[in-house]
């Protein structure tokens, strides 16, 4: 199963409050044409942190289209397959955090400066506020309105955007079923004054702790942790956090006819030999390319080009590349933006 409401509210940050429970911070976004709550988890329900990502230059493809497909605010379903492959977050297969161990376990809230989830939080908002023309997007699951006034900020009436975090990689049990892809929640802020964007993406602990114990990947099709034949059996790759084999350049704008000179260049940073027979690079749209009869040397590089004959595209407006090894599980993933692959003849570093 899957989330079965997401939505994306585009906004005005108005006010903000933490909840009695102190398990989540309450936003009140103006979308124009109705003010709607926003609750953002700072806690979880057994009391553990959250792990945040907070990103005050943040640069992804995702950014540009975003801006191209909600030039007004409002309130945007995004709910169908198309629309989440689309537009929808996707921590692991938009590569949207590239190196997991900027995410940081936070508390909600403590005594002192910046040092807790609530004070990351209002200062992003606050800073929003300050400028007007500065845009809020907040992606997640939208709860059924009704008539009564809302729980926290009573002059709305109860409506409004909760999961904002990352909806996969949920253990066994009551959250199993909110797993899928293209439907993590989270929050981005555009100030076009500065074409600067700022990222709030959140994810429990819980979530983290089933990634293999730490790889970026869950299944593709339901967003569910990958394990053994049991959730007491260990995973089956035992995929560190930066993989084995990573992706360091890519040829996505080569001059004149692109076909057949794109070329993806990993480095293998172990000391042994690795085959990448069946491994799998793929892009934005999911499309695939599998790897043939390569082997990459110890502390080596290699070339993949790409053929002229494959759907898989590494596009000059923007967009991902995740390499899979031969289990489907991903090692590494990068992503560039529109600005960088429209240079023309030029390596992309990752």
């Amino acid at each position: 199963m899957s989330l079965s409401n997401y939505h994306l509210f585009v906004g005005r940050y108005d006010r903000g409050l933490m909840a009695p429970d102190a398990n989540h911070f309450e936003i009140k976004l103006n979308t124009g044409a109705e003010f709607y709550r926003i609750a953002v988890n700072v806690r979880s329900q057994d009391g553990s942190m959250l792990m945040a990502f907070v990103d005050d230059n943040y640069q992804h493809e995702l950014c540009a289209r975003l801006l191209e497909a909600f030039p007004q605010n409002g309130n945007y379903n995004i709910n169908d397959t198309a629309k989440r492959k689309q537009f929808g977050l996707d921590f692991l297969r938009r590569n949207m955090v590239g190196d997991f161990n900027k995410m940081l376990v936070l508390p909600n809230n403590l005594p002192g400066l910046d040092n807790d989830l609530e004070d990351k939080l209002i200062s992003a908002l606050d800073r929003s506020k300050a400028d007007p023309n500065a845009r809020i997007f907040a992606f997640g699951e939208q709860w059924p309105s009704t008539t009564k006034p809302d729980t926290y900020f009573h002059e709305l009436k109860d409506q409004g955007l909760h999961d904002i975090h990352m909806n996969q990689g949920n253990p066994r049990g009551s959250f199993e079923k909110d797993n899928g892809v293209f439907q993590d929640g989270g929050l981005l802020i555009y100030y076009p004054s500065l074409s600067r964007w700022t990222a709030i993406l959140l994810a429990f602990q819980t979530q983290f702790n089933t990634l293999n114990p730490a790889t970026l990947h869950t299944d593709d099709q339901t967003g569910n942790r990958i394990t053994g034949t049991s959730d007491n059996n260990p995973p089956v790759v035992d995929t560190q956090l930066d993989g084995e084999v990573v992706i360091v350049a890519a040829l996505v704008n080569p001059k004149g006819n692109e076909a057949g000179k794109e070329k993806v260049i990993l480095i293998n940073v172990t000391d042994t030999d690795i085959s990448l027979d069946g491994w799998k690079l793929v892009d934005r749209n999911r499309q695939e390319f599998v790897i043939h009869n390569v082997t990459i040397g110890a502390y080596g590089t290699t070339e993949i080009k790409i053929t002229a004959d494959s759907n898989f595209n590494l596009a000059n407006k923007g967009g991902t590349i995740s390499l899979l090894n031969s289990q489907g599980i991903k090692t590494s993933g990068v992503q560039y933006t529109k600005q960088q692959g429209q240079v023309e003849g030029k390596l992309i570093r990752f």
